[in-house]
């Protein structure tokens, strides 16, 4: 398992949303985005599940990755999200 955290440098709009979402289900990893202060998971993969939770600018998101590719997985999805 692979874990960094990271500080959204903005609001995150549907569209990079979405475009999270597609880079996340390239990797056979589970990725998990952890909001720590609410105290919620959101599955990457998962665009509607990443849509119900606005990520604000500051937020501080702990990303886990899990899985034969987390490496890679984890690199790809902190450039992003700060």
């Amino acid at each position: 398992m692979r874990v960094h955290n990271v500080k959204v440098s903005h609001d995150l709009r549907p569209n990079e949303l979405q475009t999270i979402a597609q880079n996340a289900s390239r990797y056979r990893s589970s990725i998990q985005l952890i909001l720590e202060e609410d105290n919620v998971v959101l599955d990457a993969k998962s665009m509607l599940g990443m849509m119900l939770r606005p990520i604000r600018c500051g937020t501080v998101i702990r990303v886990q990755t899990k899985g034969w590719d987390e490496e890679e997985a984890l690199d790809s999805m902190c450039g992003p999200l700060e």
